[in-house]
């Protein structure tokens, strides 16, 4: 079992584990590959269950779908024309005709559907594999483009991170995609600067 963050219990969360920490859908699934900023990536897309199990970590639906090696390719490429879209939304660009062809593309897949339990107190998603997840992310961004929220995207201020995300803050001055992740390494590696730096000052 997985908690929100996409840590399985009894452990602590791993860097291959999917993270949903504060993120929009669209870019929870761009951030499937980490670390884009440091010098080695970190792929959580490795096999094609790998996909399997974020579209149901994500919510997306509740019986995993059987992924192939093309799903995942797809995927990938997806989840690349969603960063580059959401960098060029943080830049105030135009984004690429390619990238916004491919999301489209993919929202136009059916989605999965939400099924309300008999006594109205659970939703279960049911969906036709993992194109209809990935329909749901694309439309994810879309719906982000189409509202005032396209204004506040904003790039992770980990410099080793680089994943988009919303600003929904009241002063609009959120630097870290996750304060939970990003924001706490970040914040700890500060405080041990001014640690070592106290220290050789003594």
């Amino acid at each position: 079992m997985n908690d929100e963050g996409g840590r399985r219990e009894g452990r602590q969360r791993a860097k291959t584990d999917f993270r949903f920490d504060d993120a929009r859908l669209c870019f929870a699934f761009a951030g499937t590959l980490a670390d884009r900023g440091a010098d080695v990536h970190v792929e959580r897309l490795v096999l094609p269950e790998d996909l399997s199990r974020w579209c149901v970590e994500s919510g997306c639906t509740t019986a995993a779908p059987v992924c192939t090696e093309a799903d995942l390719e797809r995927a990938r490429a997806l989840r690349e024309a969603i960063q580059r879209t959401g960098r060029a939304l943080a830049d105030a660009a135009p984004p690429a005709v390619e990238d916004i062809a491919l999301v489209n593309g993919a929202a136009a897949e059916p989605t999965s559907v939400p099924e309300l339990s008999a006594d109205a107190a659970s939703v279960r998603w049911r969906g036709g594999g993992a194109g209809a997840v990935l329909s749901m992310v694309a439309r994810d961004l879309i719906a982000l483009c189409d509202s005032e929220h396209r204004a506040r995207v904003r790039i992770c201020g980990n410099p080793a991170c680089g994943t988009p995300f919303v600003d929904t803050s009241r002063a609009g001055a959120r630097r870290w995609c996750s304060m939970k992740t990003c924001g706490a390494l970040v914040k700890k590696r500060a405080y041990r600067a001014r640690a070592r730096t106290t220290a050789d000052g003594e």
